[in-house]
């Protein structure tokens, strides 16, 4: 059901119920689209964390190259999705910030960047935050990893629980941000030791957290402003923490992946309990293809990077609408998946149309305010310990 390619979902089903049929003649299938609805909300809080654990074993078992070279590291991020403007779904999912809008599904993932495929994921109404999807994956992350995200994840409640996990991070920090040096701790580096202590914390008498600031600077470019809970800059140099950083953002294809190439944009259900079901499985559909043609590409000696999506897409659809194999080859799905790569020619125009009228432009985030701390500040600090993950 994910992977069709039918518009409408009584449509899809029959076509993917036509498709089991005659692949698996023996399984007994359902002829309605509503009791299997139903069977599904029946059997969901049994079933998705079993697949979950199922395809996260398989990716176990690939080799990982992480973007640092020493860390496993997991990006983090959120997307929504839009659903029918039905009262029900109005009145469970909220909207999309005016009175009477769009319902909306809130999306957060936990995405392997050594792989480029998705680790655990939440689904949720527009009510939810990407910090607490967040915090109830954050015992599904294996121990020793690193955790990064962009700057919409930063604070002193999430990050306190991190360190408190024993759980690294590196952390994008934007002008809303305020930091603090020179607390008089110990084993502080000029131009490096930060402390995240808003005012509120002080006020309550609550430890700073103590972090180290990276700044990554390129010609041309505002520099990018992170902060980590890895304090030895021998554990995580500023060049791995740049990489990695920057390979964040398979995330973000990962979402493109499901919202555009395999037209999830919007949930097509018009009620609730149906849009957390089709969203949960749209994602769970994407994974499923892009892990299958990884294992295909890696065996055939490919790397995760070129790994194509799209061209998957095309022949699981192909393979599920019966279509006979072309006529110069008679390769199994397998194969074919073994060659569903991103091209490699160079362009020499951009990909992207030229002033597309509705595209996002999104200013970067200011760089933090870092102070030096008052004597006022200093002298609380004493009186309290810093919270550190430090080995």
């Amino acid at each position: 059901m994910a992977l069709g390619e039918q518009d409408g979902l009584v449509e899809r089903f029959e076509a993917v119920s036509e498709c089991l049929h005659e692949a698996c003649p023996h399984w007994p299938l359902g002829t309605s689209y509503d009791s299997w609805m139903a069977a599904q909300k029946r059997e969901a809080e049994r079933l998705v964390p079993a697949v979950t654990r199922k395809l996260r074993q398989h990716l176990q078992a690939l080799s990982s190259h992480p973007a640092g070279g020493r860390w496993e590291a997991f990006a983090v991020d959120g997307s929504d999705a839009a659903c029918p403007r039905t009262r029900a779904n109005q009145d469970a999912l909220g909207d999309s910030g005016k009175p009477g809008g769009i319902p909306q599904l809130v999306m957060t993932v936990l995405y392997h960047v050594g792989l480029g495929l998705p680790w655990a994921f939440r689904v949720g109404p527009s009510s939810q935050s990407e910090r607490g999807h967040l915090r109830e994956m954050l015992d599904e992350l294996p121990a020793g990893s690193l955790l990064v995200a962009d700057a919409g994840f930063i604070g002193y409640e999430l990050c306190r629980e991190m360190i408190e996990r024993k759980q690294h991070f590196l952390l994008r920090v934007g002008g809303n941000v305020h930091l603090l040096t020179g607390l008089g701790y110990d084993y502080e580096i000029e131009g490096e030791t930060v402390y995240l202590w808003p005012q509120e914390q002080q006020q309550r008498r609550e430890p700073p957290l103590k972090l180290r600031l990276i700044v990554l600077r390129e010609a041309g470019k505002e520099p990018v402003y992170l902060v980590t809970s890895v304090l030895d800059a021998e554990q995580l140099t500023a060049e791995e923490a740049g990489e990695i950083y920057q390979q964040r953002w398979g995330v973000e294809v990962y979402y493109r992946t499901v919202k555009q190439t395999l037209d999830h944009a919007r949930a097509r259900s018009r009620r609730p309990d149906r849009c957390y079901l089709e969203m949960t499985w749209a994602l769970l559909g994407a994974w499923l293809l892009q892990l299958m043609t990884l294992r295909q590409v890696t065996a055939a000696g490919g790397t995760p990077s070129e790994v194509s999506p799209a061209q998957a897409r095309k022949a699981v659809r192909r393979a599920m609408g019966n279509a006979p194999p072309r006529p110069r080859s008679r390769q199994s799905l397998l194969d074919v998946l073994a060659h569903c790569r991103l091209d490699d020619y160079s362009r020499t125009r951009p990909k992207a149309s030229r002033n597309y009228p509705r595209k996002k432009r999104h200013k970067p985030p200011a760089p933090p305010k870092i102070k030096s701390s008052s004597a006022k500040q200093v002298s609380l600090a004493q009186q309290l310990t810093p919270i550190t993950l430090a080995s």
